[in-house]
């Protein structure tokens, strides 16, 4: 039985990581392929701190973890409507940074109230972005999709 739980539990969490890694893959070849280029307005631009603390008291000292993102929003007016987006590359899976100064250089190029160039797909105007470049993020999505429902498996046997 407690195999079961552990597969429907981190199998199902499998499932849906690899379920994301697909549509986030195939979005960000679409944005990609049909990038172009808009003007856009900057309106955000901060690195978010984000502290995991693990407060098991067996422990002698406190292990917490702390990262860094870079959050940003900018305006755009496409087609007669007005849109926002915070998409730095063209996927939603960000990536965070062990350090504050690398998020900020991330955001150097986009300070508040610049106006930069960002690209969108003309089918999908609400989804633009700011670097056209692959995020790796999919990829690593669907990779541990795939290997995670097998895993539960194996280490449900041993629960």
């Amino acid at each position: 039985m407690a195999r079961w739980i552990t597969f429907i539990i981190f199998g199902g969490g499998g499932f849906a990581l690899l379920y994301v890694g697909i549509t986030q893959y195939f979005l960000q070849r679409r944005l990609l392929a049909n990038a172009v280029p808009i003007d856009v307005e900057i309106v955000k631009s901060e690195v978010l701190k984000s502290v995991s603390s693990n407060t098991d008291r067996r422990l002698l000292h406190n292990n917490s973890t702390t990262s860094y993102r870079p959050e940003l929003l900018f305006r755009y007016t496409y087609g007669g409507r007005e849109y926002s987006s915070d998409l730095l590359r063209p996927n939603i899976i960000v990536t965070g940074s062990a350090s504050a100064e690398s998020a900020a250089e991330e955001l150097k190029p986009f300070p508040v109230g610049a106006r930069v160039k960002a690209y969108l797909d003309p089918g999908i105007p609400d989804k633009a972005y700011l670097l056209q470049e692959k995020g790796a993020g999919p990829a690593v999505f669907m990779v541990i999709g795939i290997l995670l429902p097998p895993l539960a498996w194996f280490v449900g046997k041993y629960i």
